[in-house]
């Protein structure tokens, strides 16, 4: 480990500035890499690791330069480390509480799922479809009030028994559509996975028709075959990834609320129209950068080992 991995020959020879590097051990290297690379991201690769080592190489190169030169004491510098410092704390408090809310006990888990049964609740449904009829040469449009009320009597003869796969084959010919009927078993949905309108069929219980729902294109209308609670142990994992997206959001937003910025609308002028609401954690539009996915401040500046990885 304290072997040198990095050396720059010719670095720190004649009157050094306080600071200046000329080798970097492998402990030293490692360290900055791990620090750098999220701890979920995986090693870094070896070709990866080589080209951050030749460009970091470069950086210190520079970084030597400009202190030789007194730059690290110019009040601007001076002002951009404050800066950056900032930056770079703010994205390890967002690093810090998306480790903390990344696995959710067992109790939350259970408290979250026993709060919200009704998600997780499944219904097979059947479904029936009755397109709209276009107006033809020989055969003009109906009237909404008539196509309404066709639907009607297609949904009565449903509840008093009839077949809803014969059903389904009649209103296709009756709106003039001759392409195969679609399949009236919809299977087994939960809340959610419904247009938003016709959510309230998982409302109903085993055996009972819905209401009519309609769009321009079609009429709707289901039945409950059967209702079923899906257990814990199926959903456990999709709780926990909620879990994780809630709480973290939810710590992120009390530490946004607990300060609010006033500006000098004389410096800065009138305060434009509100954006579109939504959270803003550090390393999202407008805050920091990712750690890892930060531009380089230079030409000469590398990228972080995971350079190109999506922000997570």
């Amino acid at each position: 480990m304290s072997e040198p991995v990095i050396t720059l020959k010719g670095a720190c020879q004649s009157n050094p500035p306080a600071g200046c590097v000329n080798s970097l051990t492998r402990e030293q290297f490692e360290q900055l890499t791990n620090a750098l690379q999220p701890a979920d991201k995986g090693p870094v690769p070896p070709d990866v690791k080589r080209k951050f080592a030749t460009q970091y190489a470069k950086l210190l190169t520079f970084a030597d330069a400009a202190r030789q030169l007194g730059l690290e004491n110019d009040p601007k510098v001076l002002q951009i480390f404050t800066f950056a410092r900032n930056q770079i704390l703010a994205e390890s408090l967002n690093q810090h509480y998306m480790e903390v809310y990344a696995h959710p006990t067992d109790q939350q888990i259970q408290e979250y799922y026993d709060q919200n049964t009704k998600k997780y609740m499944e219904a097979t449904l059947i479904r029936i479809i009755i397109p709209k009829a276009q107006a033809t040469a020989d055969k003009p449009k109906p009237s909404d009030a008539d196509e309404q009320a066709y639907a009607e009597k297609i949904r009565q003869r449903w509840i008093a028994g009839e077949d809803p796969a014969k059903l389904e084959k009649e209103a296709m010919e009756h709106s003039g559509v001759n392409t195969p009927p679609p399949d009236v078993n919809v299977g087994a949905r939960r809340p959610g996975s419904l247009p938003e309108a016709h959510e309230s069929v998982f409302g109903l219980k085993a055996g009972e028709i819905s209401q009519l729902f309609s769009d321009p294109a079609a009429f709707y209308f289901y039945k409950v075959v059967s209702i079923h609670q899906v257990p814990l142990s199926d959903v456990k994992a999709t709780i926990s990834t909620t879990l994780q997206r809630q709480l973290y959001n939810d710590k992120i937003q009390q530490l946004q609320s607990a300060v609010t910025p006033v500006l000098n609308d004389a410096y800065f002028g009138p305060e434009p129209p509100p954006m579109a609401p939504g959270v803003i954690r550090p390393g999202g539009p407008g805050g920091p950068p990712m750690r890892g996915n930060a531009p380089p401040p230079n030409p000469g500046a590398p990228p972080a080992p995971n350079a190109g990885a999506p922000p997570k």
